[in-house]
């Protein structure tokens, strides 16, 4: 009797963008938005799937892993979520003809599964900012880093919460180049230095190595579905 060889798995981030147009806005601007390239740290920037027990040692799955390159999945993943938006009058990856007006363009800190033994979380963090490409000057940037619980230990679960960290995430993100938008092609005076976001809170580890801040894990609760 022949042994089963062990099955990889693989997975991508994957949600599908709800637009909500807030009150007020004129949506699609008169500009040409580009999705540059969303780098990734070293560490995280390989098909294996990152875990870790503590924040100085991380592992890779050899059976869990990402169906593409991460960065070209994060890369996709913000172009997917501003072309639903409808934010601008052209969005897209590669420009031939034309120059874009703006350009979008990150790092991603981190996209990693917790394991604390019988606790899970999934942690995704990323910082953003947008250049005007007339004369490359920083106009916006925006980070988060957001650990999420999740109740199962199979890896599909984590990426679901990867998922839904992301969009949520990429609707703030909206919302605020929505604002920035407005206010230039309103003809107010684009501000000088970058719309930055709601600094971090402090964070520590506690003794499962997982960073906490001054009030708690900052997760988004998903409930258990009953079985």
């Amino acid at each position: 009797m022949r042994n089963s060889l062990p099955i990889k798995n693989y997975y991508i981030l994957n949600y599908q963008p709800v637009v909500t147009v807030p009150p007020g806005s004129q949506r699609p601007y008169p500009y040409a938005l580009q999705v540059g390239e969303f780098k990734l740290q070293a560490i995280f920037n390989r098909q294996n799937i990152v875990y870790r027990f503590s924040p100085v040692q991380i592992q890779y799955y050899e059976l869990e892993q990402w169906a593409v390159r991460p960065d070209q999945m994060i890369t996709n993943l913000v172009f997917g979520h501003l072309e639903a938006s409808g934010l601008a009058n052209r969005i897209g990856i590669d420009f031939f003809e034309i120059r874009p007006d703006f350009r979008i363009e990150g790092m991603v800190e981190a996209i990693e599964k917790y394991d604390a033994g019988d606790v899970f979380y999934a942690h995704l963090a990323m910082s953003m900012k947008l250049l005007r490409t007339s004369d490359g000057n920083q106009v916006w940037e925006y980070s988060f880093d957001q650990r999420r619980q999740v109740y199962h230990p199979e890896m599909i679960y984590t990426v679901q919460s990867l998922s839904s960290i992301f969009q949520s995430e990429m609707d703030i993100v909206v919302g605020q180049l929505d604002s920035l938008f407005l206010a230039m092609s309103t003809g107010k005076t684009l501000p000088r230095t970058p719309v930055e976001a709601a600094p971090l809170k402090p964070v520590m580890a506690d003794s499962t190595g997982v960073k906490i801040d001054e009030s708690g894990f900052e997760i988004i609760i998903d409930k258990p579905k009953s079985k």
